[in-house]
């Protein structure tokens, strides 16, 4: 609905069913009530996630459902037709290791375990963050970007946020998700080839590289390769399916064959290195 005098309030109920809009006196009066009413979600927002997790169980051990660390109503960026775009809202969620998408917000444990979108914090960048227009201006879009290694190649979206609270709220929580996320989940390992040879490729959070022969035996094969991080010279992927990593060894830069995309291990290096330049104090 057209709002040029910046009078009117858009409320929507928590199922994405119902709308109602508001009509204030003026412009002032209408900023008044959406701060009033922005302010208290907000302080409800913890009260909000506690309720949820103990519905959901997430409080116990036994429990399937993930611990839920941040939720909240964004508009996601969409193309349409002809090249033009517009907002849709969407609930995203943050648990321990994951970024979940809804329609609404889910009314039942069932519509919890079905997102409509996943991706692995590890894999997951934010690579924007402030005014649309990329630099601040009075009425201009609040947003912050995303970018997720898939076996695909990279996938991005854009999401819209009412406030500068909102903003740095969840610039504070994908930041720092994906660091929990890399000292939670700590090693990430991938079969590939090497020299037409048949290994795994291990990331680890604290101990960095490790290449070993592939075998059947879950023990594990032959160590062929050990690296930490700061070893590491050069990273670089071709974006189908070779990842090259040259730590300065005598055997030179190393071609991987992931036989998939290799965008999520970029990704998950990055995460990982990112996480530990910020603990040590190099990063804030």
């Amino acid at each position: 609905m057209p709002d040029l005098e910046n009078r009117l309030l858009e409320l929507h109920s928590p199922d994405g069913q119902h709308t109602v809009v508001l009509r204030c006196k003026d412009g002032p009066s209408a900023s008044s009530w959406f701060t009033a009413v922005h302010t208290n979600i907000a302080a409800l927002l913890p009260h909000t996630l506690a309720h949820i997790n103990a519905y959901l169980g997430a409080t116990s051990a036994a429990s399937t459902h993930p611990h839920l660390k941040h939720i909240g109503w964004l508009a996601e960026q969409v193309q349409l037709e002809g090249g033009r775009q517009q907002y849709k809202p969407v609930v995203m969620a943050l648990t321990e290791k994951d970024i979940l998408l809804f329609q609404a917000v889910p009314w039942s444990r069932e519509s919890w375990s079905t997102p409509l979108l996943t991706h692995p914090l590890l894999a997951t960048r934010l690579v924007h963050s402030g005014s649309a227009r990329g630099s601040p201006a009075q009425g201009s879009d609040l947003v912050f970007a995303t970018r997720t290694g898939t076996g695909r190649g990279i996938e991005s979206h854009m999401f819209r946020v009412e406030t500068h609270w909102d903003l740095s709220s969840w610039m504070r929580a994908l930041v720092q998700g994906a660091h929990a996320a890399a000292e939670l989940i700590k090693e990430v390992s991938i079969g590939c080839t090497l020299s037409r040879q048949d290994v795994r490729l291990t990331l680890h959070y604290e101990k960095g590289f490790t290449v070993t022969k592939e075998q059947v035996d879950p023990v594990g094969g032959a160590v062929l390769f050990r690296y930490p991080y700061e070893k590491l010279r050069m990273s670089a992927d071709d974006g189908i399916r070779n990842l090259y990593l040259d730590f300065g060894g005598p055997e030179g830069e190393m071609v991987f064959d992931l036989h998939s995309g290799p965008k999520p291990v970029v990704f998950v290096l990055h995460s990982f290195l990112s996480a530990k330049l910020t603990r040590m104090g190099l990063l804030t």
